[in-house]
């Protein structure tokens, strides 16, 4: 009788763990209005890194503005 030969392969998968920065560096821009004169400021943010801090897509953030500083926090927390 013959020996049955195993294909059975493993494979071994590493997950790292990477702590997300707490400073990111963005640059307003402006909102594209028809050549109109007077472009409104634009701020985009994206990234995985939001979703590390607790924003979803599809989540109402609150933005509380001061001279010179932006403080966004998910609608409903403190």
């Amino acid at each position: 009788m013959a020996k049955a030969q195993s294909t059975l392969k493993t494979t071994i998968t590493k997950t790292r763990t990477v702590k997300p920065r707490s400073r990111h560096s963005l640059t307003v821009g402006y909102s594209p209005n028809g050549g109109q004169p007077n472009p409104r400021p634009q701020l985009t943010i994206k990234g995985f890194w939001l979703e590390a801090f607790g924003f979803t897509t599809g989540q109402p953030v609150i933005i509380d503005a001061q001279q010179g500083l932006l403080i966004i926090r998910i609608e409903g927390l403190s």
